[in-house]
């Protein structure tokens, strides 16, 4: 399971991939992540992806919050105390579109294959 995110900062970065079991960490570094729903695969659906990222915080202590992009087929993840503003959240639905469409050129299922920057 992959996990597509962008920093929390006065620009956002290029995607990068965060595997489940660390999103809570990026959260408690003030970052959010925007997850693409196509990367759900076979193994999970959208409400059992969301249960995992919900207990992996929980055990981390962070409260988290998820908003659904539908006609984007992307959902938003953010720690409630280190909330994106809606210019942030912009930037980096455009980026993933972005990354998106290069990589539905490509033929594979995601324009970044690890995390190129920590920002």
């Amino acid at each position: 399971m992959v996990y597509r995110g962008t920093v929390m900062a006065d620009h956002v970065t290029e995607p990068y991939l965060v595997g489940v079991e660390a999103i809570a960490g990026e959260l408690l570094r003030g970052k959010w992540c925007v997850y693409l729903h196509e990367w759900l695969g076979d193994d999970f659906d959208l409400e059992g992806w969301r249960e995992l990222v919900a207990a992996e915080a929980e055990r981390s202590g962070v409260e988290v919050c998820f908003v659904q992009i539908p006609r984007k087929d992307m959902t938003l993840v953010a720690n409630v105390r280190a909330l994106p503003s809606f210019e942030q959240v912009t930037e980096s639905v455009a980026a993933l579109e972005h990354y998106r469409g290069l990589a539905a050129g490509r033929g594979w299922r995601g324009a970044a294959t690890g995390r190129r920057s920590a920002q």
